[in-house]
């Protein structure tokens, strides 16, 4: 099972007038485990007004490099993120989990048509598998379209650009701005499936799209994956990665205790080749929380079913998904789950975090 480890802030900058970029040290001996994949994210733990809070936050760094660079959108009420504005500094540490995530770019054909579809924050990974493509698929091109209300809070516009100049011929940049008037009325206005059918039509024309990258708030996943459907992208193509999806509630903790006969599931976990047994409901609670309530401590993150840092195999019994968009549907049928949506549905299960 992935530990935390401590990570140092050695650069905090400002990215726009509510967003930071902030960078963390890893250490030499860290640095293999550290290695990510081009759009992957880190967990990320501070405590913070003694409480301990986890947020995710995608690398934006280009691959091999170090330090880590993630960026932070500062959210009104955002615990972490006005943690990060206004309380953290340079020289702190942070504790960090190895990256993570299934929303990322593999080595493949090196003359691919990919397309970027981003949202506000949801640049963050979408840059660096841009970075990516660019550097090392030398017959590919990458086709961006980034949404925001206005220019000042676009991330990474300089980090865009200064592509845009190395590559030319091979990188597009569209942007849309829904609260500014533009020239040009397909630059104005939200990523919707119309939007996404007549930005295809006109700037990729007669272009297979390989693969499109699409990240953001749940609604604009939906819409934009809709378009690109629309527009004859197959849906094997089209990647995913959701901020903000919405969260059941679930049950606190105390409702673990009691329980009437046959309601009740032994849990077994075995992680880094111990196992690890405790009784849990089959209503009102999901397993992480329920194994926090007996002392046990399983690996969580966002616990919204997005960032995949619970996902486990079922070794032995069922159990029940409440909402899953962190793991591909390969995923689901070879047995794995998000631990912190799951449920149990019979009297005895085992989950093996030690299976990759």
């Amino acid at each position: 099972m992935k530990q935390f480890h401590s990570l140092t802030v050695v650069a905090k900058t400002p990215e726009t007038r509510d967003a930071v970029r902030i960078a963390l040290d890893v250490p030499d001996a860290l640095r293999k485990d550290f290695t990510f994949i081009p759009g992957q994210h880190l967990p990320l733990q501070a405590e913070i007004g003694g409480k301990v809070v986890r947020r995710t936050y995608s690398i934006c760094s280009a691959v091999g490099c170090f330090p880590l660079e993630i960026g932070v959108r500062v959210q009104p009420g955002g615990q972490f993120s006005q943690f990060a504005e206004n309380a953290l500094e340079v020289g702190a540490v942070l504790e960090a989990m190895p990256p993570t995530g299934r929303f990322h770019v593999s080595e493949g054909e090196a003359n691919r048509v990919h397309a970027g579809f981003a949202a506000g924050s949801g640049i963050t990974p979408v840059l660096s598998i841009l970075r990516y493509v660019l550097e090392h698929e030398p017959g590919s091109r990458f086709a961006l379209f980034y949404a925001n209300r206005q220019q000042a809070t676009t991330m990474f516009i300089d980090d865009l650009f200064a592509l845009k100049n190395r590559f030319p011929d091979r990188l597009q940049l569209h942007f849309l701005f829904s609260r500014e008037e533009q020239e040009f009325e397909i630059a104005a206005g939200r990523l919707d499936a119309d939007k996404v059918v007549e930005l295809c039509e006109k700037f990729l024309p007669g272009m297979t799209i390989d693969h499109a990258w699409v990240c953001g708030p749940d609604s604009m996943i939906d819409a934009v994956t809709h378009g690109l459907e629309n527009h004859g992208v197959e849906s094997a193509a089209i990647h995913a990665e959701r901020f903000g999806a919405p969260r059941r509630a679930t049950g606190a903790p105390t409702a673990v205790a009691g329980g009437a006969a046959g309601s009740m599931t032994t849990v077994t976990v075995i992680m880094d080749g111990h196992r690890k047994s405790f009784r849990m409901p089959r209503t009102g609670i999901n397993i992480v929380d329920a194994a926090a309530a007996e002392g046990i401590e399983l690996p969580y993150s966002c616990k919204g079913g997005v960032c995949a840092t619970c996902r486990t195999f079922v070794q032995e019994g069922e159990v029940e998904m409440a909402q899953n968009y962190g793991l591909e549907p390969w995923e689901v049928e070879q047995g794995f789950v998000l631990a912190c949506q799951s449920t149990p549905l019979c009297d005895d299960v085992v989950l093996d975090y030690d299976k990759s």
